[in-house]
């Protein structure tokens, strides 16, 4: 009779170990031998199920957003101010459970480098540094472009910036979702409590303050009971002072 093997179950717990791992050590401690010693299983078991570290990362990824749609959503008050203070709840960590996920997260957005557009221009920072400084730019380049026919970049360097772009490809779905997530339910709760279109810089205002709140959770500047009182705060604050709110 055949071997019946539960890939299903065996998937979810190399996830829930993958996780563990970040959340316990580093996102650098990741790797097939390390989860198979969460697991107490042979490493090959592990191998024959991911391929690497990009898979383990995303399995760690796919964790951290399972557990967050667990006990943060669902929740409902007729109150509309009542109601943006619960769903601003379900974006911060409000327990020690969410603190877990928000630290999983940052390990791994981290050790992905993600940049923002626009902070990659060569010489740009040197350039308004002269200005600032002279008035004006001299013009001459602080480091000249290498040429590409004479000098190419270390083996080492090489493998350095491919291992960050397969990085930064292994979870930008989970990123670009969680960017998703986030403005839809700012907009949300921007719409609970009434303001007026165009919202935009009130949406960038509230995403600061759930991002801030959250780091500050995450370095234990904060607690997370505190993070979800100033939090829902906020958004008392903001409703009681929104246009045509009454006095």
């Amino acid at each position: 009779m055949p071997k019946l093997i539960d890939y299903v179950g065996r998937f979810e717990f190399i996830r829930q170990a993958a996780f563990a791992v970040v959340r316990d050590d580093s996102v650098e401690a990741l790797s097939r031998r390390r989860v198979a010693a969460e697991l107490g299983t042979g490493v090959n078991t592990i191998r024959r199920s991911v391929a690497g570290w990009a898979d383990l990362a995303r399995l760690a990824a796919d964790q951290v957003t399972s557990r967050r749609r667990v006990g943060r959503f669902g929740r409902f008050s007729e109150d509309r101010v009542e109601a943006a203070g619960l769903l601003i709840r379900s974006l911060v960590p409000e327990d020690d459970s969410h603190l877990d996920e928000e630290l999983v997260w940052l390990k791994l957005v981290a050790a992905c480098a993600f940049r923002p557009s626009g902070l990659e221009r060569p010489g740009e920072l040197r350039r308004e540094f002269g200005i600032a400084q002279r008035g004006y730019d001299d013009g001459v380049p602080a480091i000249e472009p290498p040429d590409a026919s004479s000098e190419k970049p270390s083996p080492e360097r090489a493998m350095h910036e491919l291992e960050q772009e397969d990085r930064r490809t292994a979870l930008a779905g989970y990123v670009a979702e969680r960017d998703t997530q986030l403005s839809e339910t700012v907009d949300r709760i921007l719409e609970l409590l009434g303001v007026p279109e165009p919202r935009d810089a009130t949406a960038s205002m509230v995403i600061a303050v759930v991002e801030g709140l959250t780091l500050s959770a995450c370095l234990g500047r904060l607690t997370p009971e505190r993070v979800a009182e100033l939090a829902v705060g906020y958004v008392t604050d903001l409703g009681e002072h929104r246009p045509g709110a009454a006095a």
